[in-house]
Formats: C-alpha cells, structure tokens, sequence
C-alpha cells in the first residue's frame, strides 16, 4: 500500500514537468498566405499576398448558411528587393504570415520579361513555399487578379488559379505548370516550357445583376532556358491540344452543317527520320477518338473522320510555325532528340520543313441518338 501511493506521489510530480500544447499556435494567430503576386517596376519589386478567413471556408463546407461574399485579404508592399519587400508587408501585418500554405504564385509581365531568373532563386530557397505551388503569369493588374471573386459567393480558393489541372484539361492548349515542372523542364538546353497566362473574363457572366471578373487562361510565356520567348494565345498554341501527353477532351467545331464533335486525344509519338543528312527531319503520330455532339446533316463516319484529321494537322502545322516566329520549338522535337543523340541538335536547327509529316488517326466511337448515313 506504502509502495503504491509513492507511486502515484512520483507520477504526479513528474506530470507537472511534462509540457504540454504551452506556446502552440492557433488557427486564428496567423494569417495563412495562399497566393502570392511578385511584379517589378521603376527598380522595385512589389509583392503581394492573398489570404481567405480560414473560418468562413469552414462555415461554407460545413454547410452553413452565407449572406455575403467570402471576404479576400490582399496585401502590398514594395522594395528593393524581394525579400525587403515581405519584410516590409510583415511588419505592417496584424498577424504573423505564414507562408506554408501557398497554392499558386502570379508573375507580372514585366517580371517573367525582366527578372525571371531572380524571382525564382528566392521562391526556391525558402523552405516554407512547396515546390507544387501553381505558376503563372499576366498582363492584368496583379491586384485585381487576387481580389476577384469566386462564383457563387465562394472561397476564393475555388478561383483557377487554385484548381488548373481540373479546368485545363478541357478547350484549353496549355497545360497547368508548378514550380517543380519550370525548374525541371525550364532549365533543359532544348524545347521549351510553358508559363499560363491568367486574363481577366469581363462582362461574360452575370451573378444576378452583378457582373463579376473570373480569371481565365488565355495562351501563355514561352520559357526557354528560363529566358522568356514570347507570349502567344490559345489560339495561336490550338495545336498544343492535340501533341500532349496529358489527356484532353476537347470540342472541335467543323464547318459541316452543324456538326460539333469532341475529341479526346489519346496520345502523340515523335519520330526523326534517319538518317540525318545536314537537317532534321520529324514525324509526328497522333491518335483520338472522338464522340458527335450535335449531328445535324451529319456526314459518313469515314467523311468526318477525313475532316478531322485535317483540321487537326492544320493546327498542328500553324502552332509549329508560331513557334519558330519566336525562336521556339514547341512540341520538344529537338529535347527528344537531345536525349539520344546530343551532336544532332547542336549542329542543325529547326527549319520550316523540319516538321516533315504529321498523321492523325481519328475514330469515332459514338455518335448520339442519330445513326450514321451509309
């Protein structure tokens, strides 16, 4: 009996040195970053940050009731560099800033034009923003980009810039690109890489008798050798839709009637043919199969299945030659090369006969309600 209150008596001692949660930080005690904007100008960059209530993200997924929309918190300061200017922003902050939660960063033109190499060296060192973060850039004021809102009144997290490998694998040529993606593929000797540009969509959606600006993609930076090449639109990369190894669905409008098919690509392969005599020669292989949204008039499978494949080549033939206009080889035709056989790609270049032959095979493998014309 003795031996067992000194037990006790011992545990209890002890129990008051044991530390418990003493000095934890709450959810409440800091503001959590979750995009960051970086731009440069007149010698000073400028830096902003984007942060949600944390408790009005909870209330909407926990189904509670909203009356108002989900409030935005951006911030801004300026420096002489980078580093200068978060300090800065902290000291005018009325929380801690806590940078571990970033979801994407936003670059300004004039950033990915001028101090790209810069920009990059700092978010790689600090160890608190992951290296999954989206990448993006933009002509847009960046401040409006941050504070646009959500559909529907949601958390801002439900803007694209949070969420592109959902929104991008649909009607869009570029694919969605993190920091890990640009410093791997960014930094090779050859090809490219592709920064998505966010544009700001006015006046095409109403939210009652509000008229709400949504980030979009429209095209995006061409990155070589982390030097930027150029930025050309989803039109001018269409033929980026069909040469990814991504999978894509992808409505393509031909001028038959009223016929829209969409498509979805399956795969692409490149070919050099050989042997090399003083100029690279590539074939390209791609493969989709695609399904008739709107039949009307609709045309024999084998007739539509020719058009598609022509279409699809045109594309693919225009992107390539936008490509070389800014000294640029979009579909990596040279990288693949490089990997094998590195003396052939320093000595010749793209020309604008090195894309020698391109061949689609479309099927189509379902065509609605309405049967095909025999």
């Amino acid at each position: 009996m003795k031996n067992r209150w000194k037990f006790v008596l011992t545990l209890s001692v002890l129990s008051i040195f044991l530390s418990g949660c003493w000095g934890a930080t709450g959810i409440g005690d800091q503001l959590y970053i979750e995009g960051l904007g970086i731009d440069y100008k007149d010698g000073k960059y400028i830096v902003y940050t984007e942060s949600a209530v944390f408790s009005s993200i909870a209330k909407q997924e926990g189904g509670g009731g909203q009356t108002a929309d989900m409030p935005v918190l951006v911030g801004q300061e300026k420096g002489d560099s980078i580093t200068m200017a978060f300090r800065k922003l902290e000291k005018t902050s009325q929380f801690p800033l806590y940078y571990g939660h970033v979801q994407f960063i936003l670059l300004s033109d004039r950033v990915i034009k001028e101090k790209l190499d810069v920009v990059l060296s700092h978010l790689g060192h600090d160890p608190l923003i992951r290296q999954t973060s989206w990448i993006f850039g933009t002509s847009e004021d960046l401040e409006d980009v941050l504070i646009s809102k959500a559909p529907f009144k949601q958390a801002p997290l439900y803007k694209i810039m949070f969420h592109p490998e959902n929104m991008l694998v649909r009607n869009h040529a570029v694919n969605p690109l993190n920091m890990q993606m640009l410093f791997r593929d960014g930094k090779e000797p050859f090809g490219s890489t592709i920064i998505p540009n966010i544009n700001l969509t006015k006046n095409k959606w109403h939210e009652d008798k509000d008229r709400p600006h949504f980030p979009n993609v429209d095209g995006g930076y061409v990155i070589q050798k982390m030097k930027p090449k150029g930025r050309l639109t989803d039109k001018e990369l269409r033929g980026l839709e069909w040469v990814t190894k991504r999978k894509k669905e992808n409505k393509l409008e031909i001028p038959l009637g009223n016929t829209v098919v969409e498509l979805e690509v399956k795969g692409y392969k490149v070919h050099l043919k050989k042997p090399v005599k003083n100029e690279l020669k590539y074939t390209l292989e791609v493969k989709a199969k695609a399904t008739i949204d709107e039949n009307l008039n609709i045309d024999p499978r084998k007739e539509l299945e020719k058009h598609l494949a022509k279409k699809i080549k045109r594309e693919i033939r225009e992107t390539y030659r936008n490509g070389l206009s800014i000294d640029s080889d979009l579909y990596n035709l040279t990288r693949s090369t490089y990997r094998k056989s590195p003396p052939l790609v320093k000595r010749y270049g793209l020309q604008s006969d090195s894309l020698e032959s391109v061949k689609v095979d479309v099927k189509i493998v379902h065509s609605g309600s309405q049967k095909y014309k025999k």
